[in-house]
């Protein structure tokens, strides 16, 4: 039960440093296990020492949002830390962590403190790109160990132009914590790493040319915003008008999208302008949960509204666009959600996972459907948290 896992979570030793003197920090992620049977892995590596530590398999990267996402990986995270090996130390919890995203941290960030933990865990930091590389770099090591006594179940071929799967070893691009890389001479086969692509080269070479003029994949949300964005007058002036004067700005892409939905301009036209021809691919969910949060309006003291704060600028003009029916239906969804939450913990105070358990099982047997709902409504109601709680 997921209460008995945060206590005894909760009840690990939090050294400042390791046995060693190092820096108790850690750097989680997610990636997928191409093997047979599929799944996901939630690994944590230790950046200045390179040790790792593994939770799953689960089926984390199928689920639709980074809530429900952020839920499944949960039990996972801290079931890797609580694990004991033989002739290795005690477990202790971090004292700090990291992720890869800014989304991601603040979905475990919420689903942490919903779930009770540790309140000083319950930050969820963005990793450094060295650190990302470590993590990267443990996970091959450790997958080449997996991979030499499992069965895997990549397709024998990969099409040319799939930006999916690496053309070498057909793994997916879920596997890895570091994007994909092309061949540069075709820019039609894609890598996880050289090796892969030094071996796969005599298959790949009778089709390897150049091709003039040939369209690409395009950018993803990401890489149009940083590259194409910052370079369009159109976009520059949208952006400057979102009073975003860094560039690439910090957070990623929440900052521009939820200023774009607070000021009523998350058009169509201007989601091409800032995230490209391809944003719906990418970022449709993303504005979806932007604008369910800013139409919900969270109040001071609410874990949304403490985390969100700093990309709120007061000189933007609040100006949402009307609110479809779904939207509508959405939003009442999670009032009644939070007025059940209300009813059981009372006003500005936080629920815990065992009020969260109650409420949830008390809908019926479909209850884990309604497990984002509940974060949602908990994550935008009064809470009576203090501005600056979560170190933002």
């Amino acid at each position: 039960m997921m209460e008995d896992k945060v206590s005894s979570f909760n009840k690990l030793p939090r050294p400042k440093k390791t046995p060693s003197g190092l820096p108790n920090h850690w750097v989680f992620g997610v990636c997928h296990v191409d093997l047979y049977p599929p799944g996901d892995l939630v690994l944590a590596v230790h950046p200045k020492s390179y040790y790792l530590k593994q939770g799953g398999p689960a089926q984390i990267y199928s689920l639709a949002t980074r809530a429900e996402k952020a839920e499944a990986l949960i039990p996972y995270l801290l079931d890797a830390f609580m694990m004991i090996h033989p002739d290795t130390p005690p477990p202790v919890a971090p004292w700090t962590w990291s992720t890869l995203e800014p989304d991601l941290a603040q979905a475990v960030q919420d689903g942490l403190r919903n779930h009770g933990v540790t309140p000083e865990l319950c930050k969820v930091g963005v990793c450094s790109s060295e650190e990302r590389d470590i993590l990267e770099e443990a996970r091959a090591g450790f997958f080449e160990k997996v991979m030499s006594t499992q069965p895997r179940n990549p397709p024998a071929t990969v099409d040319l132009g799939d930006s999916t799967r690496c053309h070498g070893c057909g793994m997916s691009h879920e596997c890895f914590f570091l994007p994909l890389k092309k061949c540069a001479r075709c820019s039609r086969v894609y890598y996880h790493s050289r090796d892969c692509q030094k071996q796969h080269w005599k298959r790949h070479k009778p089709t390897c040319s150049p091709v003039a003029n040939a369209p690409g994949p395009g950018l993803d949300a990401y890489a149009y915003y940083n590259t194409k964005a910052s370079t369009d007058p159109d976009a520059r002036a949208l952006i400057k008008s979102l009073h975003i004067e860094s560039h690439p700005a910090r957070g990623g892409l929440a900052l521009p999208l939820r200023r774009l939905v607070l000021a009523g301009q998350d058009t169509p036209k201007n989601m091409q302008l800032l995230y490209g021809p391809q944003w719906e691919s990418s970022m449709k969910k993303d504005h979806e949960e932007a604008r369910i949060q800013c139409l919900l309006d969270p109040p001071p003291g609410s874990p949304s509204h403490v985390l969100n704060a700093w990309m709120d600028d007061a000189s933007i003009v609040r100006s949402l666009r009307p609110a479809t029916e779904a939207e509508q239906q959405r939003v009442k969804e999670i009032r009644e959600m939070q007025e059940l939450i209300r009813r059981r913990v009372g006003a500005g105070k936080s629920p815990t996972s065992g009020d969260m358990h109650a409420i949830l099982t008390a809908a019926g047997s479909d209850w884990v459907s309604r497990i984002p709902t509940y974060t949602l409504a908990a994550n935008t109601m009064d809470q009576g948290v203090p501005a600056g709680g979560y170190g933002g």
